[in-house]
């Protein structure tokens, strides 16, 4: 039976480690302070307001305005801008459950103007893990959920796309002929 462990970081609600059988299966720093020092690739963020970039670090014609936003990729606005919500402490991780199963939830406010984005919004992010046995092997599994919610009265509408920049590493299993 394989046992499953995770941790996670209020910085970016990062996914820190993710143990299968004792091994992190995810590239990771071993300190909060290491992340916020040597994190540009992002392991384990919540990447966001928008993941990807924005070209010429500019919104055009939303809510009938262009919003000029904080570059950090060239003239393009990266995963965010240069203190995307990756980069801010969440509140949490808090131990909820979720749909049944055990889980824990970031919260975070995202103000209107940050980094230029309009509109003051909530992000949640709920990480659920369990364990199920397919075809007689146990498979460990982790679930990432998002929600936003506009709480502020500044704009009608506003841009978000959010994702999890975690890179997993290679776990080789060996496998063995019988004789």
């Amino acid at each position: 039976m394989s046992k499953t462990n995770f941790t996670f970081l209020p910085l970016g609600a990062i996914i820190q480690e993710f143990l299968v059988d004792g091994q992190n299966i995810v590239q990771n720093f071993n300190s909060a302070e290491q992340y916020e020092k040597h994190n540009a690739p992002y392991f384990g963020e919540t990447i966001g307001r928008v993941a990807n970039r924005i070209a010429d670090a500019k919104i055009n014609n939303l809510n009938g305005r262009e919003y000029e936003l904080t570059a950090n990729n060239g003239p393009n606005t990266l995963h965010g801008g240069p203190k995307g919500w990756g980069k801010h402490k969440f509140d949490g991780p808090k131990p909820v459950d979720r749909n049944g199963k055990e889980g824990v939830l970031f919260k975070y406010l995202s103000k209107d103007g940050d980094e230029g984005f309009p509109g003051a919004v909530e992000l949640r992010v709920w990480y659920t893990a369990w364990t199920e046995n397919e075809a007689g092997k146990e498979k460990a599994l982790l679930e990432v959920e998002y929600e936003v919610e506009m709480v502020g009265d500044e704009v009608e509408e506003t841009v978000v796309n959010v994702t999890n920049h975690r890179y997993i590493l290679h776990v080789w299993t060996t496998l063995q002929a019988s004789p």
